[in-house]
């Protein structure tokens, strides 16, 4: 197993922005390093498949360098069918992503899951799968990491998934049991061929844990920073502190968008929580700066119940922005910090402004396909647009279950070309997704040697790519209310290529200018101006959701009797 490394290519801003480079030395001889310039994007899997994508779709979308796979879903059969896996790059060639051109993570759970679950106890997490719940040891984890060999591993985390506000004796407890699991996965492995300790050649990324208190948030980091002593270090050793051997930094927000769920139906058992559409934390750009912070107090370095203030201080709700900054600040800022379940490129943008954050997950934009909406935006949003009619804003996307776009056959995007229109002399950019620039193979397919013998004498050495026409909207329109699936196929290669040109354009920005401090106030003028442009409450998605129910329950089971309900309130 190698190390991968990170790396600064721009001057890092007392505010966090910058531009760092994830590396990994890579198989292909031609091609060493894997680069990833941040900010950018890693997409989740489902039992290890990018949802609605085959393995020819992944290979194809340029834009997908980052790829994470929740091992829960594979803990049915002891031991998991993907550790019989043998070779260099186990996790690799088990679920077929390309090693010279995929980073492939490691997590136990699915990080955008928060459903309730049975309680972790000391020595275990409680993780999901198809045959229930199942009890995953810090041992067992260490073993799958050390057999799978992903180029990230997460480490484990006691992450509560119940309605905030958490206790200070659970707080306390998530604290002491994260770090206590981020050290078991520190520990060095020993070389199968001599009897020695050797490191562990890990990228760990670890959850940043604390929930909504920023104290307890600033006391993990804490917890992170303090030099170890005696049995503790020994058994990392030569690691100094914990931190030493973190690689990254990951926030998951699904946690803390959790809610309790309305009591007054008749249906409720008590207890049960459910997930807020949006976040309870406050989001906008003039709450964060209006917001109040708690009092940031001197901070122990040991690790204690005290470091947890009292939660009847803890009267005013922090801001997403405060918590992220209170588990930040204390650390290292050259290392990258993963935010997964954003839920909207204006989100992502003030993440970006406001904490420095550097990878963000894809999910958002694949819920958007799901739904049927095809994104539409840029940035930076160029000169010539402005808002929609009548000044209203422009959606992010189009709702293709909408009847109006029937007969309506141009192509997914207005702010981008289609790969068959594209010309040298135009400034707009080209969508290159298999929806808006098709590709027609003009060179043969050999099926025996019989054919290549027979094609080099006519081969010219002029075989091209060719674009086809891009898929209308009309088109789109259709296979979503036939229910055929290559309708989401098509809307998720389409999305995720949008979502890559939004933080291309961040990155051209922030690293297009050599005077940072200037970088930094072009690119916050041209978030406000992206959220004057852009809806930032994303209407068309609620709509879209809606009109997607409609169409799903249009067929199956209970179909007649649906129709039949709908008769009589109309």
């Amino acid at each position: 197993m190698t190390r991968g490394s990170f790396r600064n290519t721009a001057g890092v801003e007392k505010s966090g922005k910058k531009s760092c480079v994830l590396t990994r030395p890579s198989d292909t001889p031609s091609n060493h390093l894997i680069d990833i310039p941040t900010p950018n994007f890693l997409i989740g899997t489902s039992r290890g498949v990018i949802p609605h994508f085959s393995r020819d779709h992944v290979h194809s979308a340029n834009g997908i360098s980052w790829i994470n796979v929740s091992f829960e879903s594979f803990l049915e059969q002891t031991p998991p069918v993907p550790t019989y896996q043998a070779g260099s790059q186990p996790l690799h060639d088990f679920f077929g992503f390309d090693g010279s051109r995929h980073i492939v993570s490691l997590s136990l759970r699915d990080p955008l899951d928060a459903r309730e679950m049975p309680p972790n106890g000391n020595s275990y997490v409680s993780a999901s799968c198809m045959r229930g719940v199942r009890k995953v040891t810090p041992a067992d984890w260490r073993s799958y990491v050390l057999t799978m060999q992903p180029d990230i591993a997460f480490a484990l985390s006691d992450t509560p998934f119940t309605a905030a506000p958490h206790s200070q004796k659970r707080m306390t407890k998530s604290i002491e049991r994260s770090a206590a699991w981020l050290a078991d996965l520190l520990r060095p492995a020993m070389d199968e061929s001599s009897t020695e300790s050797t490191p562990t050649a890990l990228n760990v990324f670890v959850h940043m844990a604390g929930g909504t208190s920023t104290s307890a948030r600033r006391a993990f980091s804490h917890s992170l920073m303090e030099t170890l002593h005696g049995l503790e270090a020994d058994a990392v050793k030569p690691l100094l502190c914990l931190d030493e051997g973190v690689a990254g930094y990951a926030f998951d927000l699904a946690a803390l968008y959790v809610r309790p769920a309305p009591s007054s139906t008749h249906n409720d058992k008590g207890g049960s929580i459910e997930i807020a559409e949006s976040s309870l934390i406050l989001q906008n750009s003039e709450s964060l700066a209006q917001a109040p912070t708690p009092n940031a107090a001197h901070t122990p370095t040991s690790l204690s119940s005290s470091m947890i203030e009292p939660l009847s201080f803890l009267s005013l709700t922090p801001t997403l922005d405060e918590l992220l900054r209170a588990s930040l600040d204390p650390l290292p800022i050259a290392k990258p910090r993963l935010v997964t379940d954003v839920r909207s490129p204006h989100e992502i943008l003030r993440l970006i402004r406001d904490v420095g954050v550097d990878v963000f997950d894809a999910r958002w934009a694949v819920k958007a396909a799901d739904i049927g909406v095809a994104l539409d935006f840029v940035f930076p949003v160029p000169s010539s647009h402005d808002s929609g009619p009548d000044h209203r804003k422009r959606d992010i996307g189009h709702n293709l279950y909408d009847a109006k776009y029937a007969h309506d056959f141009v192509r997914l995007s207005n702010v981008f070309l289609a790969g068959r229109d594209r010309a040298s002399s135009s400034k707009t950019p080209v969508c290159p997704c298999a929806a808006c620039s098709p590709v027609t193979i003009t060179s043969p397919l050999y099926h025996s040697k019989v054919d290549v013998q027979s094609h080099q004498a006519l081969d010219d050495g002029t075989n091209q790519e060719q674009f086809s026409p891009p898929f209308t909207r009309a088109y789109l329109h259709h296979l979503l209310h036939t229910h055929e699936m290559s309708a989401h196929t098509l809307l998720v290669a389409h999305n995720v290529a949008v979502l890559d040109a939004l933080l291309t354009g961040v990155r051209t920005i922030l690293s297009g200018h050599v005077d940072q401090h200037e970088a930094v106030a072009i690119f916050s003028r041209e978030v406000a101006r992206f959220e004057e442009i852009y809806d930032g409450d994303m209407s068309v998605f609620h709509t879209a959701r809606e009109n997607w129910k409609d169409v799903k329950y249009a067929r199956g089971k209970g179909r007649l009797a649906r129709e039949a309900q709908k008769d009589k309130e109309v």
